[in-house]
């Protein structure tokens, strides 16, 4: 399976830049081909990783059972993000009810398989037995690392690493209700992903320094996501940067964009709040770790 969707993922990628060439009558919007490079650059590192995990599951690798775990629960996570925010847009008052019910029907098979495979992977690479396959007796060192902070380390250098697109596409950054453009937004991004690489090597490495600091990282996103999505004038600002990506389309598709703030809210709220507690929990680790 998960060769299967490396496979279809580097199809995506493909077609994504083929779509540059191709010329429609529709106004694209600012920076298109730059988002468009780099999602395809996203997809194909994305391939190259789901395969190399499955060659490591094969050879019953330990760090491949890590990898798939790290990948199944952020396939399980944004696969039913995207279902409960895409359920809830409403259509528009043109469509049938008919044709309203076979969209949401699509639309639930779409995430809900790869919200089942998820599910699937980390139920079956957390049994008993499918430990004792992938344990191996030169991973003591390894061992030291609880699961949880092997996930949060590698997330952080992920979204480290994708504040690189963020700079090449130019992309605006939005930070406490402001929106900055140009050199000033790629300096932030430059902050953040340096930020966010630094902690993830440090969780890896099990250095305190990185564990403290990665708690109030937490915090700053848990701080920033409810001033901007309680406080009226903030959200509204959100939502019209939101709104600035679509403003030259012909059609663009009519939804209720205040949905995807709260959405985009509760998910900041869970996993900053389950890092924390990960963090926290997970502190004797760190000491063991120096103490070594």
């Amino acid at each position: 399976m998960a060769i299967l969707g490396s496979i279809f993922t580097l199809l995506l990628a493909v077609l994504s830049v083929a779509s540059l060439f191709i010329e429609t009558p529709q106004s694209k919007p600012p920076n298109s081909a730059q988002f468009v490079i780099a999602g395809a650059v996203m997809f194909a590192a994305f391939a190259g990783i789901g395969i190399w995990t499955s060659v490591g599951l094969f050879r019953l690798r330990p760090w491949a059972r890590t990898s798939i775990l790290v990948f199944a629960g952020f396939l399980a996570a944004g696969s039913l993000f995207s279902l409960l925010i895409t359920m809830a847009v409403p259509i528009p008052p043109e469509i049938t009810a008919s044709t309203e019910q076979s969209f949401r029907r699509v639309i639930a098979i779409i995430f809900g398989v790869p919200l089942a495979i998820g599910v699937w992977w980390l139920i079956q690479f957390n049994t008993r037995s499918t430990k004792a396959a992938f344990a191996s007796p030169i991973a003591e060192a390894a061992s030291l690392r609880p699961l949880s902070i092997t996930i949060i380390a590698w997330a952080s250098i992920f979204g480290g690493a994708s504040c690189v697109i963020g700079i090449l596409t130019r992309m605006p950054a939005f930070l406490f209700g402001g929106i900055f453009n140009g050199w000033t937004a790629g300096v932030i991004y430059a902050v953040f992903g340096a930020l966010s690489l630094f902690i993830g090597k440090g969780l890896l490495d099990l250095r305190e320094e990185a564990r403290v600091l990665a708690i109030g990282w937490f915090g700053f996103s848990f701080v920033h996501a409810s001033l901007v999505t309680l406080v009226p004038a903030l959200r509204q600002r959100l939502i019209e940067s939101q709104r600035a990506f679509t403003h030259n389309q012909q059609n663009p598709i009519a939804f209720d964009q205040g949905i995807v703030v709260y959405g985009m809210f509760a998910v900041a709220a869970i996993v900053a709040a389950a890092g924390i507690w990960f963090l926290v929990r997970n502190r004797a680790a760190f000491g063991r770790a120096e103490n070594a």
